[in-house]
């Protein structure tokens, strides 16, 4: 799956010009053996181009703050700490990659961990995979995820802390929390497509 999202994102971009990745898509890509015309590395804000950002309240979902520019990726991650009653929504169409349709960020109000909460296009029957890939994947001694599968809309509602993914830091900026996000999420779905 992964492989034709990739194959479809290249086919799409190069139409439209240059093709902005993260290293770690770009490895892939090689790896795989698709085109490579007209790739740079790039940056967050490079390779989300077209995020769509809010602040909404954790209690309520009120929209805080809507549209938020692109500049707050380079708050730092603390933000969120430090603003524990809202979270972040992000949108972008690079997400269709790693079959997100969007993500949040937030800080638990009661363990003070640094949350991502998406949901995952994947099928029920890669439960085991899913619950193997996190648990190798994210450092320390416990369970740091929850999984469950909506039946409804045939996704993963997935929950985990990002400060187990190795990489972590409270002084790191937005874009590059999410991009940790996302490059977690991108070899999960690299690992479910093996």
């Amino acid at each position: 799956m992964l492989k034709t999202e990739m194959k479809n994102h290249l086919e799409k971009a190069q139409k439209e010009g240059k093709v902005v990745l993260f290293e770690e898509e770009l490895n892939y890509v090689r790896k795989e053996e698709l085109s490579e015309v007209n790739i740079v590395v790039g940056n967050s804000a490079e390779r989300f181009s077209d995020l769509y950002m809010e602040l909404a309240n954790k209690e309520t979902d009120e929209v805080v703050k809507e549209n938020v520019d692109v500049t707050f990726l380079k708050e730092e991650v603390q933000y969120l700490e430090k603003n524990i009653d809202v979270y972040l929504y992000v949108e972008t169409k690079t997400f269709e990659v790693i079959a997100v349709d969007s993500m949040s960020i937030e800080v638990d109000s009661v363990f003070g961990t640094y949350e991502i909460l998406c949901g995952l296009k994947s099928p029920k029957k890669k439960d085991k995979e899913i619950r193997a890939f996190m648990e190798e994947h994210l450092v320390g001694d416990e369970t740091y995820y929850h999984l469950m599968f909506n039946g409804n809309d045939g996704v993963w509602d997935v929950n985990f802390s990002l400060e187990k993914v190795n990489g972590f830091h409270k002084n790191m900026e937005i874009g590059e929390a999410l991009k940790l996000a996302y490059i977690f999420l991108f070899s999960l779905q690299e690992s479910l497509s093996a």
